[in-house]
C-alpha cells in the first residue's frame, strides 16, 4: 500500500485510501501537473505477478478509456512504476448507490427512475463500444453530491472484439445481480447486463435484493427458477408500467429480455406517463436439470472461482514432484550455459552497440497532430490511450502534458502518453448592470444557455440586476447543463397618489421615498377676504402630476403648490358705513342692493382697477360687488 504523500511517476501524490476491492486499492491523489484531485487505482502487489490479473487490469483501463459519457467515470491515465500497475481516473465526490440505499432504504419511484435512466444511458454507451460490464451492481455506481450517477469498475468487463481472458469454467460478477445464463456457464451478453439493471431497479424500489439464500448455489437456483417478487405487492403505489420494466429486464429467457439498453432507457423515460398499463407475462421455462457452474463453497464478487481440482494419489504426486525437480535441474544447467555463451559473445564483440537513448522533446502547447509528428520523428511511439482534460491555459486539441515528461531520456521506441486539452474552462463574468442583449450575446458565444427572468427594479428596463452563477466561476466546456439565470429589470410602474389637502412636507417625504424629485412652489397670497379667511397654510393646493398618473422610472419631477403664510385682512374704513358693513359681511341691516350702492360710490377706470375717493389711500381692497 503506498504511503501517504508518496508520488507516483513524478506526478500523482497519494493523499488517502478511499476504497478497496478484490483486485486493487483506490486512493485519493493530487495531479501535480494539472492541479486537480484524482482517484488512483493500484493493482495489489500479490496480483501484479499474475499475467491474468495484469491483463484484466489493463483491459479495465482500455475498456473505460474508450468511453466518453457523463454517466461513466472518466479514465485519465494508466501506467506502471516499479512493477506496480495503476489507473488514474476521475475523482467522484459522493457515495455509492449501495450506500445511498443503505441510508435511505427504498427510493421514491420517480427518484429511482431518474437514477436508472442515468445508469441505463451509461450502459448503452458502453454496449455501443462493444463493452459488456458484467458486474453491474449498486456498489459500482457512484452518485455525486449533485445527483449524477456514474458507472465505475470495468475490472471484469469483456470486450467483444478481443479474446476473453476469463477462464471458461469460472463465473464472474456478483451473484445477487447475476443473470441465469452466466450462472449456467454461458457467455455474457448485452442481455446479461440488462438483467443486472433489472435487479438493481428492483433494489432501488424495494430497498433490498429480490433473492437471498444460505449458499451461493441457493441464490443461483432462485435466479434461474423463481420469478421475482412483485414490487407492486410490496408497494402498491408503484405503477404497473414501472414493474413491467423490471419484468422485461429480468426475464429468464434472453429472447424475452430487452434486446439493448436503449430500449430499456426509452421505457424508463415514458414509465410515468403510463400508470395503467397491463402487466406483461412470459411463459416460464424452468429447467430443473440445469447445471450451475459455481465452484467451492464461496462466491466472491469480482474474483475467479477455480474449477474443482482432480483427485491425485500420493504416488502420482511423488512421481510428479521428482520429474519436476529433474526438469528444474536441466533448465538451470541450460540457463547457466546460455548466460556464459551470451556473456562471451557480448564481451568478444567490440562492435556491440549500446542501447540508444533519446530525449523526449517538449511538445506541450502544440496541437495533437504536431506533437505526434515530432515524437515520431524522435523515434518514439505515441500511445493510443490519450487523456483529455479541461485546461485554463491551452486551447482545445493542444497538448497539456507529456508522460514521461519533456527532457527525460528514454529508450528508442519507448511509448509516450499525451494529455490533451478538450478546451478552456468557461469563465463566468460580471453581467450585472449590462443590457440583457449584450450579456446574452456574450454568454451565447461561450456556449451557455441563458434563462431570463424579469423583475421590477429602479434600474433601467432591460438591465441585468442579478446572476445565478457568480463572477469568476469556471464551467467545464462539455458540461451537460450549462445554464445561467439572469434577472432583468422590467423598469418601474409607480402610480401617483392624490396629495391635495395633505401636509406639504409629509407629501414631499412620501414622494421622495418613491424616487420622485419634488419641488415646492409657494403660491401668491389671495386677495379676496373670503379666500384669506378659508386658506390653509402648508397644505398641498395643487400637484403638477395628477393623481393616477403612472411613471416608469425614478427621478421624475413633480411640483407641489402651497401657501406658506396667511396675509393680514384689509383695514376697515370708519367713514364709510355702507362699505364698512359690506366689508365686514355681517351687517344684518344692510339692504339687498348694498353692493349696487357701493358701486355707485366708485367709478371703474378703463384699466379695470377700482378707484377710491381722493381723500383715502388708493388700495386694491375688493368690494362685495366685485
Amino acid at each position: 500500500m503506498p504511503n501517504q504523500n508518496r508520488i507516483i511517476d513524478d506526478r500523482y501524490e497519494i493523499k488517502a485510501i478511499i476504497g478497496q476491492g478484490g483486485m486493487a486499492d483506490v486512493y485519493l491523489a493530487e495531479d501535480l501537473i494539472l492541479k486537480r484531485e484524482v482517484a488512483v487505482k493500484i493493482l495489489r502487489e500479490v496480483l501484479a505477478e499474475d499475467p491474468i490479473y495484469v491483463q484484466r487490469f489493463k483491459r479495465e483501463a482500455s475498456a473505460a478509456a474508450t468511453l466518453s459519457n457523463k454517466n461513466i467515470v472518466e479514465i485519465y491515465d494508466v501506467g506502471e512504476e516499479n512493477g506496480k500497475y495503476y489507473i488514474v481516473m476521475e475523482y467522484v465526490s459522493g457515495q455509492t448507490l449501495k450506500e445511498l440505499i443503505f441510508k435511505r432504504g427504498a427510493l421514491h419511484m420517480a427518484e429511482a427512475i431518474d437514477v436508472m435512466k442515468q445508469v441505463a444511458a451509461g450502459v448503452a454507451a458502453a454496449h455501443k463500444c462493444g463493452i459488456i460490464h458484467r458486474d453491474l451492481k449498486p456498489q459500482n455506481i457512484l452518485v455525486t453530491n449533485g445527483g449524477i450517477a456514474k458507472i465505475a469498475d470495468f475490472g471484469i468487463a469483456s470486450v467483444q472484439t478481443v479474446t476473453n481472458v476469463t477462464k471458461a469454467d469460472t463465473i464472474m460478477g456478483s451473484l445477487h445481480y447475476l443473470a441465469p445464463e452466466i450462472a449456467r456457464g454461458e457467455k455474457a451478453t448485452i442481455q446479461s447486463d440488462i438483467y443486472s439493471l433489472g435487479i438493481m431497479f428492483y433494489e432501488l424500489l424495494v430497498g433490498q435484493v429480490p433473492f437471498n439464500g444460505e449458499s451461493p448455489v441457493n441464490i443461483a437456483l432462485k435466479h434461474m427458477r423463481e420469478e421475482l417478487p412483485s414490487v407492486r405487492e410490496i408497494n402498491p403505489t408503484i405503477y404497473q408500467s414501472v414493474e413491467n420494466i423490471i419484468i422485461k429486464a429480468t426475464a429468464k429467457n434472453v429472447e424475452n429480455r430487452y434486446q439493448n439498453a436503449n430500449l430499456m432507457l426509452e421505457d424508463l423515460k415514458q414509465a410515468l406517463d403510463h400508470p395503467n398499463d397491463e402487466k406483461i407475462t412470459f411463459i416460464s421455462q424452468e429447467d430443473d436439470d440445469t447445471t450451475i457452474v459455481v465452484g467451492n463453497e464461496e462466491f466472491y464478487s469480482q474474483s475467479e472461482i477455480p474449477a474443482a481440482e482432480p483427485v491425485v494419489s500420493e504416488e502420482d504426486k511423488k512421481a510428479k514432484k521428482k520429474k519436476q525437480m529433474k526438469m528444474a535441474a536441466y533448465a538451470g544447467m541450460v540457463a547457466v550455459i546460455l548466460f556464459v555463451v551470451g556473456l562471451y559473445v557480448v564481451m568478444a564483440n567490440p562492435f556491440a552497440k549500446k542501447e540508444k537513448l533519446v530525449e523526449i522533446p517538449n511538445v506541450v502547447g502544440k496541437t495533437l497532430e504536431e506533437a505526434k509528428a515530432e515524437l515520431e520523428k524522435s523515434n518514439l511511439v505515441v500511445s493510443d490511450l490519450i487523456s483529455y482534460t479541461v485546461s485554463d491555459e491551452y486551447e482545445e486539441n493542444h497538448v497539456v502534458a507529456v508522460n514521461p515528461s519533456s527532457g527525460k531520456e528514454v529508450k528508442e521506441k519507448s511509448e509516450v502518453r499525451l494529455t490533451v486539452s478538450k478546451g478552456k474552462y468557461i469563465l463566468i463574468g460580471n453581467y450585472i448592470g449590462k443590457n440583457i442583449d449584450t450579456a446574452k450575446k456574450e454568454l451565447d458565444d461561450m456556449g451557455m444557455v441563458v434563462n431570463v427572468i424579469e423583475q421590477e427594479s429602479e434600474e433601467a428596463e432591460g438591465t441585468v440586476i442579478s446572476q445565478s452563477i457568480d463572477e469568476g466561476q469556471k464551467i467545464v466546456p462539455d458540461a451537460p447543463n450549462k445554464i445561467i439565470t439572469l434577472k432583468v429589470s422590467s423598469g418601474l410602474s409607480i402610480k401617483v397618489e392624490n396629495y391635495l389637502g395633505m401636509d406639504v412636507f409629509s407629501a414631499k417625504a412620501n414622494l421622495e421615498s418613491q424616487g420622485f424629485v419634488v419641488t415646492l412652489n409657494v403660491l401668491p397670497a389671495p386677495t379676496a377676504i373670503y379666500q384669506i379667511q378659508n386658506m390653509k397654510i402648508n397644505v398641498v393646493e395643487g400637484q403638477s402630476l395628477s393623481a393616477g398618473t403612472v411613471v416608469h422610472k425614478k427621478g421624475e419631477a413633480i411640483t407641489l403648490d402651497y401657501y406658506d403664510k396667511k396675509p393680514d385682512l384689509p383695514a376697515e374704513d370708519p367713514d364709510d358705513d355702507d362699505n364698512n358693513g359690506t366689508s365686514n359681511g355681517n351687517n344684518s341691516g344692510g339692504s339687498s342692493n348694498n353692493g349696487q350702492n357701493n358701486n355707485e360710490n366708485t367709478t371703474t377706470p378703463g384699466n379695470g382697477q377700482t378707484e377710491t375717493p381722493s381723500d383715502k389711500p388708493n388700495t386694491d381692497t375688493p368690494t362685495t360687488g366685485q
